[in-house]
């Protein structure tokens, strides 16, 4: 009896030494869990982190490259605007078919018609290059000049009548207005005399296409007409009504005073 008292007491004792064990063991693998589970949050927190420093990076490149990329639409669209409205009436593959027929633009009855003939040849020459291998700056020049030529073209032949203002009849300071008014939708005075006061004056070395030229022949009064290029304008002479016509004619070479480079046109 004594003797199995002592064995149930000895499992007794055994067994909660095992549950204690046991408990043990739980609350250290509890224990090991919660520090495994915090672990593990630090990790994922860190890696968040980590990530979030990435993404953060990449969205900067990326917007910087969102920005290079929209400064680089701007940009050809700025070209493409500026092509479009620089060469309304030119293209820039054109050879000189597309350019103007300088026999159509001369009246074989003027003085002078043989040299107004061989510089509108010169021109058109000087213009086939510079649409060949010219700057934007020339190439703009080049336009002005055919514009020029189209309004002159509409006027070609018209007779010359003091105080016209149509296809009837037409005086040089109309003419030059309705050039002007035609090319550059500008509206000039009505009289010569206002005219030349709209600009700034210029030397005959420095004239440019669109310029107002201005001659004062002696006892006759006030004389204007179009600068168009390699010294020739147009002009409504008053005996050959609507022409183009030369500074290197005698007459005009020694009757031109200075150019006026109309303000707001040049």
């Amino acid at each position: 009896m004594g003797r199995k008292m002592v064995f149930t007491s000895a499992c007794m004792v055994l067994t909660a030494s095992c549950t204690g064990l046991q408990n043990n063991s739980e609350r250290g693998s509890r224990s090991n869990d919660s520090v495994v589970a915090t672990n593990n949050a630090q990790d994922d927190e860190i890696k968040v982190i980590i990530k979030k420093g990435n993404e953060t990076k990449k969205e900067r490149k990326s917007k910087v490259k969102e920005k290079d990329d929209a400064k680089n639409k701007i940009t050809k669209k700025d070209l493409e605007k500026e092509d479009s409205s620089d060469y309304i009436s030119i293209n820039l593959d054109s050879d000189s078919n597309d350019l103007f027929d300088e026999k159509e633009m001369v009246d074989k009855e003027m003085p002078n018609s043989q040299l107004v003939l061989e510089k509108l040849k010169e021109l058109k020459k000087e213009q086939q290059r510079i649409l060949s291998k010219g700057t934007l700056k020339q190439k703009k020049v080049v336009d002005l000049q055919n514009k020029l030529l189209a309004s002159y073209k509409h006027w070609k032949g018209t007779k010359y009548a003091m105080g016209g203002d149509s296809a009837s009849g037409i005086d040089c300071s109309a003419f030059t207005r309705r050039v002007y008014r035609e090319v550059f939708s500008f509206e000039l005075p009505r009289r010569t005399v206002d005219q030349v006061q709209v600009g700034s004056h210029v030397p005959r070395s420095q004239l440019k296409a669109g310029d107002i030229v201005f001659f004062k022949p002696d006892g006759s009064g006030n004389h204007t007409a179009v600068y168009l290029g390699n010294s020739l304008f147009l002009n409504a002479s008053t005996s050959k009504g609507v022409v183009i016509s030369t500074l290197e004619n005698v007459y005009w070479n020694k009757t031109f005073k200075y150019g006026v480079r109309v303000n707001g046109t040049a």
